[in-house]
């Protein structure tokens, strides 16, 4: 028997999201319409090495709460910013401070889910035009060290205010730390970097000295979580804050970011999530160089988060086993499992090519590259009138540069980007931190999509596309498009043949995702003309 999936009427049903027509649930949807925000609470103060001369400096960060909450012990999300570990502007970026659009969008959504969250800044400097590689690496890693020493130092602030005075009203078991660009680094490095031999593999020894010596010394920096007072040469180096309180958290996720060695990933770590454009030109997808983009000077080698992913879900580290023992049936998942070669906590983005070069006033022609960051926007006449910009390049010519990596730059577009990073974190998030609405398998092996036996024609296909089960009935269809968003959906099926119509669909590639009485879940590729 076969049956026809008409066309979606409004627009206001095709937005809907992929977990399908459920009531709301806290932690995984918007539950709440308004956010309270607390800007520039100081969290610490540390020695910084940004004017070149050690100084203590506080350091701040913006709490999102949700307006009219009355849980009493709430979730911690912390997130990091991007910005290459030098500020913004300074660093030749429109970003690089807890207040980037995508930060705020982030926290503002998460707090909407009904977490309380950071949107966190952290020491920086460090020396990337050195024409010494030893000093860009030793001063690149220093400053990463710093920036995990800062992020505990955060978790740690909440721990004592749950102890004190219990202003934000924290559950300090269930706290999830994450980054956007370089904030990724220090994400990635927080959940892994935590034994000596770590900071001593060859990598990372100065290697002009004899012997050789680490770029990162705990004794002068301070010890992995910040809690021990250090100096160097009568100089201050380090300043414990909360140090009575425990750093541990529950998960790390990471846009965009690397890790500094897959070595550092052991048995017994927290989950990890990463998204990352394959792409990248900022930081390797698999393992390779960190340059340097203003000189293509070679800084380190990193590992990007497929080889991340690839490691953290080996049989003998398994640290995301609560994702291997969860059920995600969301359309975000969907689609990262028909890229991810079945590295769960992965998520792929795939971006269009670069296009022709343009001109920026005063400069030759310049290529577009490569897009690493396609969720940030930014204000570009802002930009472009800030003081700061490097070199003395005038800011216009800046404003123009900035879009090479990010030519359609837009809020729409950042914020599309964040739909899906938002919907493949959120249910792991909730899985990682046991919060209610993590759905375990119930066969405790992750569902396989059973593709041998359905056959999905023609394919391509212009007005309409036939999938024929064998050995089984179907019983629901959904189609979303490469963001994650369903566009096409049917249930209560019972059928054996199904036919869907794809009339008002743009041209390009969807997933289909085909659900079987046997609870056999199968994945096609579609392709639309």
């Amino acid at each position: 028997m076969r049956k026809k999936l008409q066309l979606v009427a409004s627009l206001g049903l095709l937005a809907c999201s992929a977990m399908g027509f459920a009531q709301s649930a806290r932690y995984l949807d918007e539950v709440f319409t308004n956010v309270t925000v607390t800007s520039n609470v100081i969290y610490g103060n540390n020695i910084s090495v940004l004017t070149g001369t050690p100084t203590a400096a506080d350091i701040t960060m913006d709490v999102y709460q949700p307006t009219g909450d009355t849980e009493t012990a709430r979730p911690l999300v912390i997130v990091l910013h991007t910005g290459s570990f030098l500020p913004a502007v300074m660093n030749g970026q429109p970003t690089g401070k807890k207040t980037d659009s995508a930060v705020v969008e982030m926290c503002m959504r998460f707090a909407k889910k009904g977490y309380v969250a950071v949107a966190a800044d952290y020491r920086l400097g460090w020396n990337p035009i050195s024409g010494d590689q030893d000093v860009r690496t030793s001063t690149l890693l220093q400053a990463v060290y710093r920036a995990i020493q800062d992020a505990k130092n955060c978790v740690r602030y909440f721990k004592n205010d749950k102890a004190t005075v219990n202003t934000y009203k924290i559950d300090t078991a269930k706290i999830a730390v994450g980054g956007l660009g370089s904030g990724g680094y220090i994400a990635l490095a927080y959940a892994s970097l935590n034994q000596a031999s770590e900071l001593t593999l060859g990598k990372f020894l100065n290697n002009s000295t004899t012997p050789p010596t680490p770029y990162v010394v705990p004794s002068v920096y301070g010890n992995f979580d910040g809690t021990d007072s250090t100096a160097y040469m009568g100089v201050t180096m380090n300043k414990p804050n909360y140090a009575s309180y425990s750093s541990e958290i529950q998960m790390v996720f990471n846009i965009g970011g690397a890790i500094g060695d897959t070595t550092w990933i052991n048995a017994g770590e927290v989950p990890v999530v990463s998204l990352q454009c394959v792409n990248d030109p900022n930081a390797p997808y698999t393992t390779g160089a960190v340059i340097v983009p203003s000189t293509m000077e070679f800084v380190v080698e990193a590992s990007g988060s497929y080889d991340v992913i690839r490691v953290v879900n080996k049989t003998a580290i398994n640290n995301n086993a609560i994702f291997n023992n969860s059920l995600f049936t969301d359309g975000y998942t969907t689609i990262a499992n028909m890229h991810n070669d079945g590295y769960e906590g992965l998520y792929p983005f795939f971006t269009p090519a670069p296009g022709a070069a343009f001109s920026c006033t005063g400069l030759n022609q310049n290529a577009q590259t490569e897009q690493g960051a396609p969720w940030d926007w930014w204000d570009s006449t802002a930009y472009a009138n800030s003081p700061g910009h490097p070199n003395s390049i005038p800011g216009s010519v800046m404003a123009c540069l900035a879009k090479t990596g990010n030519p359609n730059m837009s809020a729409a577009k950042g914020r599309a980007y964040i739909d899906t990073i938002q919907g493949y974190v959120a249910p792991r998030m909730v899985c990682a931190l046991g919060l209610p609405g993590c759905t375990p398998d119930p066969s405790g092996i992750k569902e396989k999509a059973n593709a041998a036996n359905v056959i999905a024609f023609p394919n391509p296909a212009t007005d309409a596309v036939h999938f024929s089960s064998k050995g089984s009935n179907i019983q629901s269809v959904e189609l979303f498009d490469l963001t994650g968003r369903m566009v096409k959906k049917a249930a209560g099926l019972n059928v054996t043949e199904y036919t869907v119509e794809l009339k008002g669909l743009t041209a390009g590639v969807y997933v289909a995702k085909i659900k079987s009485d046997k609870g056999a879940v199968a994945t096609k590729r579609v392709v639309v003309k």
